[in-house]
């Protein structure tokens, strides 16, 4: 908890320094929020060059994870054991955004409120090729594997972050709006993606799951929430008004970049939706909540791999250190998106709520 404390210090420490380099001593969430957006941006017609499947693989094998999940810095100059580049989601785009959350959600933190906030959209890998076409299964037809981080700025305070990723199979669409996000995966694991999901299993008992108790934890005027209260797992469903411009057949799996670069200001990009608890997800008609949307406060711009933009990670078992009733509840039987049964915690990922979530008037 020291080593925690610690790093809180340090990276509130490190916003107002970024505000100094900037030009300002404001260290309101708007003010992180315009010294970290004038770090994104680049030439987005340079050929993009994705990390072979093998360099991934490879990366994820040796990378430390640790400072990830413990210090919540905004950029990656500020911290050591960063990497100058990504490897994973090594390409993507970002715009500024405000997560508006309905009036009724009966949670904390930015949870009542995210003004501030920025938002990268990206594909963890490149799609299959060569040999790794050959044996990968399902993965073979994937052209995307979105993946979206939401950075909420705080004032003098760290940043809160959440994260999202669609099915590990990926999606064969173009369009990275297709289907949506989810701060969970399934246990269902393809052999070929078994190798990725081992080093993760070092840090977390609950690897394919992202914690959501930061988020709530502080409120965006920085104000810290004595009891927070969160749900057990989000997802993020496209917007019902969002309309991607076509690609052609032709176009290049990464064109999705060019698509996104075209999303003007003011764009819903996604409505927000919430399990309550693992138990509100049993039974036929699982309790999923509509609880926000995110929309874009700015253009969009290309972020490549060296982009300084870093996300926080929040191990799940942070979540359960306040929620320890929510352990028994994964058990909770639930019924799968392609009508199979499954248990809340191995089975509820971004297919589970797209499908449940299509059941209901949007």
């Amino acid at each position: 908890m020291a080593a925690l404390s610690d790093a809180a210090a340090l990276s509130a420490a490190m916003a107002k320094l970024d505000a100094t380099l900037a030009g300002t001593a404001d260290d309101s969430a708007a003010a992180q929020a315009a010294a970290l957006w004038r770090e994104v941006g680049a030439d987005a017609t340079k050929k993009r060059r994705f990390p072979s499947h093998a360099a991934v693989m490879k990366e994820v094998a040796s990378a430390d994870y640790s400072a990830i999940l413990e210090c919540p810095f905004d950029a990656r100059r500020n911290h050591a054991s960063a990497a100058a580049t990504r490897t994973l989601c090594a390409h993507g785009a970002v715009a500024r955004c405000r997560v508006e959350f309905d009036g009724g959600a009966a949670y904390t933190g930015l949870f009542a409120g995210a003004p501030e906030c920025l938002i990268r959209l990206s594909t963890a890998v490149a799609p299959a090729t060569g040999v790794a076409k050959h044996v990968l299964g399902k993965i073979k037809h994937a052209k995307l594997f979105p993946c979206v981080a939401i950075k909420g700025l705080r004032g003098g305070a760290p940043s809160g972050n959440l994260l999202f990723a669609g099915a590990k199979t990926g999606h064969a669409s173009a369009d990275f709006f297709d289907r949506g996000v989810c701060t969970q995966l399934t246990h269902k694991i393809p052999a070929a993606l078994a190798p990725a999901v081992a080093p993760f299993k070092r840090y977390s008992r609950h690897p394919l799951a992202l914690g959501l108790s930061d988020w709530a934890a502080v409120d965006a005027d920085g104000a810290k929430i004595a009891d927070p209260k969160f749900p057990w797992c989000l997802a993020l469903c496209p917007s019902a008004t969002l309309a991607a411009p076509p690609l052609p057949p032709s176009a290049p799996f990464d064109a999705f970049i060019d698509a996104l670069l075209t999303v003007e200001a003011g764009t819903c990009l996604y409505d927000v939706y919430a399990a309550a608890s693992p138990k509100a997800l049993g039974g036929a008609t699982p309790d999923i909540a509509r609880i926000g949307r995110v929309v874009t406060t700015s253009e969009m711009r290309y972020s490549p791999p060296d982009c300084q933009l870093i996300f926080k990670h929040q191990a799940k078992e942070e979540d359960y250190a306040r929620r320890p009733d929510w352990l028994a509840e994964l058990a909770t039987p639930v019924v799968c998106h392609d009508g199979a049964r499954g248990t809340a915690e191995k089975h509820c990922g971004s297919k589970f709520f797209d499908a449940h979530v299509a059941k209901r008037p949007r």
